[in-house]
């Protein structure tokens, strides 16, 4: 029984850190929070905006995050270890190709190239492999 009680008086404090009263505070983190989501939102609109995908250095945003913002890191458990920066513009264009019609194979991440280029168009995998070649 005494557990019972210290067990709900934890809970009720507790519960207490979490009261939506007006204090500076939480007024604040609560105010941070709708930019921050609006942000994620203009982001993720301006991704699936079309007009928005020929731009190279949009369409490269989700390749940093893997290969770098420079195209010199090495994507995790690729296979060869091969830099995009060190390929030229055909090569690039051939394995973003061969990556979204998944007839090019290496290893696990294929299936993370083929979401990454599936949506591409020909005009997009260009742009890409004119400003990777840049690198």
């Amino acid at each position: 029984m005494l557990r019972f009680v210290v067990f709900c008086l934890f809970l009720f404090s507790f519960s207490a850190c979490f009261d939506d009263k007006d204090d500076s505070s939480s007024q604040s983190s609560q105010t941070t929070l709708p930019l921050q989501s609006s942000n994620i939102l203009s982001d993720s609109a301006r991704w699936d905006s079309r007009e928005n995908l020929t731009d190279p250095e949009t369409l490269y945003v989700r390749c940093a995050s893997c290969h770098g913002k420079d195209g010199k890191s090495v994507a995790p458990g690729s296979v060869g270890n091969v830099l995009i920066a060190s390929l030229n513009k055909e090569q690039v264009i051939e394995s973003l190709k061969g990556f979204r019609s998944q007839t090019l194979s290496k290893g696990g991440n294929s299936v993370i190239m083929y979401m990454q280029t599936k949506n591409l168009s020909d005009a997009d995998i260009e742009a890409l492999g004119a400003y990777i070649d840049a690198f």
